[in-house]
């Protein structure tokens, strides 16, 4: 009988604790009872976790509504980021962590655009070809007002695209600004191929110059870049034109790769973290300096494309035509977390190899040339075009 008492009294004890421990709100009155040492090591009122868990107990018992404890940590982690009011700072859910890694790699399901923030409103930059936002109507330039509903002004891009993806087969609809009034359309979601490279031979004044458009920094966007541009030369290209509008960048390792593809010597990239400590990274080596370079860039030309942009021009390999840049000059890392989602967050400042920041100011082109909207002339590849082959 004693080892039963024994037996029982230590089980009553346990269940207790674990009920407390997931319940201690509800004694927080009767806290003070107890010895300080003994409520710093059971109730600390500086912990944040066990703080975060009052409140999630709370409300999984006390809101009038059913609640998801999923929910409840996913907004918590938002939150935490949110906080630094960096806008290239995300929390990714493990569904949007999984759908961010697939677009990485050049697959994704929706309805086939990029979109960049630019001036508070979030723009359509690119609409892919056979794409539901190409066969609906959607172009580029059209800003982005609401999606089934929700208002997402004042959303980041990657808040916008997790409300824009959904399964195979749904339909969502847009809201859009274009021309100083508002459209909708409906369309029907599914796996859009994201073509990371687009290539062509341009006739011009009797000379053939390679086009060649990449769209991201995915991973092997630099090998594939330069078996485009040998196949271009072999096919008699005497200049080539790398067009990194629009395009809003991608992975930094990716951006010494394209970069090497022209640049044979020398500093591509140099990254200064929080401890003032400096990681430069060197061109691979292997390029084909010789060929004529033109870049054309935008307003939308950022992040990795603006790595790319300024070693070409602090090295004078080429020729930047168009627009000033959009002027991110900060790096991200990301990293897996254990409940399935991830994290994207600033780690450092780059600087081109002259030890420009061009952080919220950007590049400017050797030559500028602005686009007309208006017209169906694409202005500034023209004027790629003339450099090359005047």
């Amino acid at each position: 009988m004693r080892v039963f008492l024994i037996a029982l009294a230590i089980t009553v004890a346990l269940l207790s604790g674990i009920f407390i421990g997931g319940h201690y709100y509800r004694l927080s009155p009767l806290i003070n009872i107890f010895p300080e040492p003994v409520r710093n090591a059971f109730f600390p009122g500086d912990n944040t976790l066990q703080l975060e868990r009052e409140v999630e107990g709370i409300l999984e018992e006390g809101y009038y509504q059913p609640v998801d404890p999923s929910i409840l940590e996913n907004g918590a982690l938002q939150g935490m980021v949110g906080s630094l009011n960096d806008p290239y700072t995300t929390y990714f859910s493990p569904d949007d962590y999984r759908l961010f890694n697939d677009h990485s790699n050049g697959q994704f399901t929706g309805i086939g655009v990029l979109m960049e923030e630019k001036g508070g409103n979030l723009t359509v930059v690119r609409v892919f070809d056979n794409s539901p936002a190409q066969e609906t109507g959607i172009q580029e330039g059209d800003t982005i007002i609401a999606v089934d509903g929700n208002n997402v002004q004042g959303q980041t891009s990657e808040e916008t695209a997790a409300l824009m993806r959904g399964p195979v087969g749904s339909t969502m609809t847009l809201k859009i600004g274009r021309n100083g009034g508002e459209l909708e359309f409906s369309m029907t979601r599914r796996e859009v191929e994201i073509p990371i490279i687009t290539d062509r031979l341009i006739a011009q004044n009797g000379k053939q110059i390679g086009y060649v458009r990449l769209d991201q920094f995915s991973l092997d966007s630099g090998v594939k870049l330069r078996s485009f541009v040998d196949k271009l030369v072999s096919e008699g290209a005497q200049g080539i034109i790398l067009d990194l509008r629009n395009n809003g960048g991608g992975l930094l390792d990716e951006s010494v790769n394209v970069a090497s593809v022209f640049i044979q010597n020398g500093t591509i990239v140099s990254v200064v973290g929080r401890d003032g400590g400096s990681q430069t990274f060197e061109a691979r080596g292997d390029a084909n300096e010789t060929i004529p370079l033109v870049v054309l860039i935008n307003g939308y030309t950022a992040s990795a494309s603006e790595i790319v942009s300024g070693a070409i021009k602090d090295d004078a390999r080429g020729k930047l035509v168009g627009e000033k840049t959009f002027g991110k000059g900060v790096v991200q890392n990301i990293v897996p977390l254990s409940n399935g989602g991830g994290l994207k967050y600033t780690s450092g400042s780059y600087f081109t190899p002259n030890g420009t920041d061009i952080n919220k100011i950007g590049i400017q082109p050797d030559i500028s040339v602005a686009d007309d909207p208006a017209t169906p002339a694409d202005e500034q590849l023209d004027r790629g075009l003339a450099e090359l082959a005047p």
